[in-house]
């Protein structure tokens, strides 16, 4: 196997994280000698270690001259634990292999010289697009100090949510419904808006079975007083820029919409959707109403939102599009 194999392997264990290491990053590490593994590991908040520590100790003494595979820069500084780097010089590896630099400004590259002053030999770079992908939320969350943002949507192919009678269940398939499940599964809060909070009346609950270190928390954006105080939701009264703030104090690290047309657009525009997952049924509903994206609109093709970096793909019959916010990501 190549370095980019590995690497991917520690990118894979990482994601096994989901839902239980937030506030803190996702991160994967595979130790390799003489071609095998010789212990591997992903970190969980709750869990303490880090995944570097977790892999020296089922590699026990094979670490030793061992090359060490890890989704991000072992860390440098001393917070819940020890430095990893350290941990990973006093073990005697020879190599370390990093997919990306812990933007983290304690770590910030410091891990990775650490390594090369001890003679390790050092690689940063290999996946590094996938690596960040997989840390997205973490990446915004520590350099923008705001959660990163997910707006979910459900349409037609004409870009429906509903009939022009107002009926929307289901216009997608399960399949479908059930991936939108795993989206909340890998964020920390869930926000809609009172509209479609008083017209649905969402539970909004994460139901993939799989364990998650918090609960859900469920937001409802009631800037107009209607929804009063509905138990096991947070009702907020400001501003969408006011709720990233109030959010990130509670170090909610990522957040899924799933809202009406109207705060889908406001959203867009006030700069807290980093991300867009769109699940197209293979449908037509024409007519003038219930559009995916509402609002005002652009008047100039100049002022169109730009996405970039998508990719598609399929669930059941739905086609999945997923981009990024132009300037965002």
């Amino acid at each position: 196997m190549t370095d980019a194999d590995w690497i991917r392997r520690a990118i894979d264990l990482a994601r096994q994280g989901a839902g239980l290491a937030s506030p803190g990053a996702l991160a994967g590490a595979v130790i390799v000698n003489n071609g095998r593994v010789a212990g591997e590991g992903f970190y969980t908040y709750d869990g303490v270690h880090h995944a570097e520590i977790l892999a020296l100790h089922e590699a026990g003494p094979a670490a030793r001259g061992s090359t060490v595979y890890t989704s991000l820069e072992p860390c440098a500084h001393t917070g819940r634990t020890p430095p990893c780097a350290q941990a990973l010089i006093d073990a005697g590896v020879a190599r370390v292999v990093s997919a990306i630099q812990d933007p983290n400004p304690l770590v910030d590259g410091r891990g990775l010289t650490m390594l090369k002053q001890a003679g390790i030999d050092v690689q940063c770079g290999i996946l590094q697009d996938e690596a960040r992908r997989a840390n997205e939320a973490f990446i915004t969350y520590i350099t923008r100090k705001r959660p990163f943002g997910v707006l979910k949507l459900a349409m037609t192919f004409d870009g429906k949510i509903a009939t022009r009678l107002g009926e929307s269940q289901w216009i997608t398939s399960e399949e479908s419904r059930r991936a939108g499940h795993h989206l909340r599964h890998e964020v920390d809060a869930v926000v809609t808006g009172s509209g479609t909070f008083l017209k649905d009346k969402p539970q909004m609950t994460d139901r993939t079975g799989r364990p998650r270190r918090r609960e859900l928390l469920r937001v409802v954006l009631d800037r107009r007083g209607r929804v009063g105080r509905p138990p096991g939701w947070l009702v907020f009264r400001g501003s969408l820029e006011e709720l990233a703030a109030e959010l990130y104090g509670r170090e909610i690290q990522s957040i899924l919409l799933e809202c009406g047309p109207d705060l889908a657009f406001n959203a867009i525009r006030s700069g807290v959707v980093d991300k867009i997952v769109a699940f197209v049924a293979p449908k037509l509903l024409g007519g003038r109403e219930t559009p995916a994206i509402g609002g005002p609109g652009a008047e100039r093709l100049s002022e169109a939102v730009r996405l970039s970096d998508w990719t598609a793909a399929t669930a059941g019959p739905d086609l999945v599009i997923t981009a990024y916010v132009h300037g965002h990501h």
